[in-house]
Parts: C-alpha cells; sequence; structure tokens
C-alpha cells in the first residue's frame, strides 16, 4: 500500500449543486439482511445512521473483471464488420487511459477505437460501428470479483461503515453485474450512470450516492480504478480517496492524487 498524503488531510468539500438533492428516483436504495436472514431496507431518509463514515465503491475494474478476453471480444467486434482488425488489448488499454469518460459504453468504447486507429494509422470513421459490435459481443453477467474485492467489499459492510455504489455503467448492464456477483443487496445506495446531468468525474453521481447516505464528503472514503473518473471526481468533493490501478501504478505529472494506491484490494482492511 501507498500513501501519498496524510490521511487527517482533508480537503474542504465544494458546494453541492442543486441537482444533488433534485431526483429520488436516479438511484435505487438497496436492502440487507439481518442476523435473522430478514430482508431490512436501507432508506437514508427513514434510517439513522450506523457511524459517521461511509465508503463508496466504483464497480468495473474495482469490484469485478470480465471474464471474457479482450482480445476475443476485439475479434469478434471487427469480424462482425469486416474490418482487418487494427489494435489489440494492450492498444485498447493505452486508449482509454487517453480519453475522456463518456456518457454510456458504447461512446467510450467509439473513443478508445478511435484513438486506437488514429495511432495505427487506420480509418477511425468506422470506430462508432466496430464499438457498437463489441459491445454486442460482451456477455455482462460474464465477471468476477477482482482480487480481494469480495473480501474487501464485505469488510466494508463489517466495520460499521455505509457503504455504497457509484458507476458510469448504465443500470441494466450493471444491474447484472451485481446480480452475477451476488452483491446487488450489499449496498445501501446504488448510482447508475444519469448522462443527462453527468458522469463521474462530474460531480452529480457522487453527490447523489452522498445525498441519498446523507454523508459528509469529508468522512466518506471513495475507492476506484480510474484516476480521471474516480480518483479527480472524488478529490474535489473532499473525500479520501483509494486508487487501485489494474495496469499503470505511477502516477504522471498531470495525475490527479489519491490519498492512497493499493495494487490490491486486500489492503483495504486496513483503512477501514
Amino acid at each position: 500500500m501507498v500513501s501519498r498524503r496524510p490521511v487527517a488531510r482533508r480537503r474542504q468539500p465544494r458546494e453541492r449543486s442543486s441537482q444533488g438533492t433534485s431526483r429520488q428516483d436516479d438511484t435505487e436504495i438497496g436492502h440487507r439482511s439481518d442476523e435473522n436472514g430478514a430482508t431490512v431496507r436501507l432508506n437514508p431518509t427513514t434510517t439513522s445512521h450506523r457511524s459517521e463514515v461511509t465508503v463508496l465503491f466504483d464497480l468495473d475494474g474495482t469490484l469485478c473483471v470480465h471474464d471474457q478476453s479482450t482480445d476475443a471480444l476485439l475479434d469478434a467486434a471487427f469480424d462482425a464488420v469486416g474490418i482487418d482488425r487494427y489494435c489489440g488489448p494492450t492498444d485498447l488499454r493505452s486508449a482509454a487511459a487517453a480519453v475522456e469518460p463518456a456518457e454510456s459504453d458504447v461512446e467510450f468504447y467509439r473513443r478508445c477505437l478511435r484513438v486506437a486507429a488514429e495511432r495505427a494509422g487506420a480509418d477511425p470513421a468506422d470506430a462508432g460501428s466496430i464499438a457498437l459490435a463489441y459491445d454486442d459481443a460482451i456477455d455482462h453477467g460474464a465477471v468476477s470479483f477482482r482480487d480481494g474485492a469480495a473480501d474487501a467489499l464485505e469488510a466494508a459492510i463489517d466495520s460499521g461503515r455505509r457503504v455504497g455504489l457509484v458507476t458510469n455503467g448504465a443500470r441494466g448492464t450493471q444491474r447484472t453485474k451485481l446480480d452475477a456477483l451476488g452483491i446487488t443487496d450489499r449496498f445501501e445506495t446504488r448510482v447508475y450512470a444519469e448522462p443527462e446531468f453527468g458522469v463521474k468525474p462530474e460531480p452529480y453521481p457522487f453527490e447523489r450516492a452522498l445525498g441519498n447516505l446523507e454523508a459528509d464528503p469529508a468522512t466518506t472514503t471513495y475507492v476506484g480504478d480510474s484516476l480521471r473518473a474516480d480518483v479527480a471526481g472524488a478529490n474535489a468533493l473532499g473525500m479520501e480517496t483509494v486508487w487501485t490501478p489494474t495496469d499503470v501504478t505511477e502516477l504522471g505529472p498531470d495525475d490527479p492524487e489519491p490519498d492512497h494506491t493499493l495494487p490490491s484490494l486486500a489492503g483495504l482492511a486496513a483503512l477501514v
């Protein structure tokens, strides 16, 4: 584990936008089972806080990884549109680090493929059709926990902290993944992508989760694998940030700085 800033230092929270408290139907309020197996609805408007601190998790790349290989998905996508393949998994990951978060999965794939095409000297005009084919080839239920993720989630819950999910994925796609992992009901709130209000790193999804949990950013820890979407967005609101990189582990000169860097989520229990 690498800690780059003192844990005690907190940023001052930015003034909340009106979007952060406006809509009640943007997210789902979760349920958990009590010690007798009974399902208990956890609604922040009616449930008292069990703790002053909160943990928010990202999903893709943080709690879960795809079982399908990127190589096979790229083969399927390029074959479907009849175009010679011009990039591999490493090229796609490199392109992903260079593009901004998008309002949908397909748009994110399009941006990545466009960058990969330009770098390979290929025609980027076909990136949109390849992105659609790539998305069609994905089985969103074929996911597994990232190493240490299941234990990290349970450690956060067992610590007495309030636990939520903030993801840039669409509700249907992400619910499929959560159901496959068996953790849909482990979160007190689940915030999915609402492109019309902004996706991470925009403040809306973070503020929506904080509002649902009646949480203070200064006593909230955010855990995610993306410097641009997760760390930058949570930093801006004054949350403690835990970066869980999957590939690049060194910060660039212009990268947002997390409070902690965990190569493995197994180290999260020591922080919560």
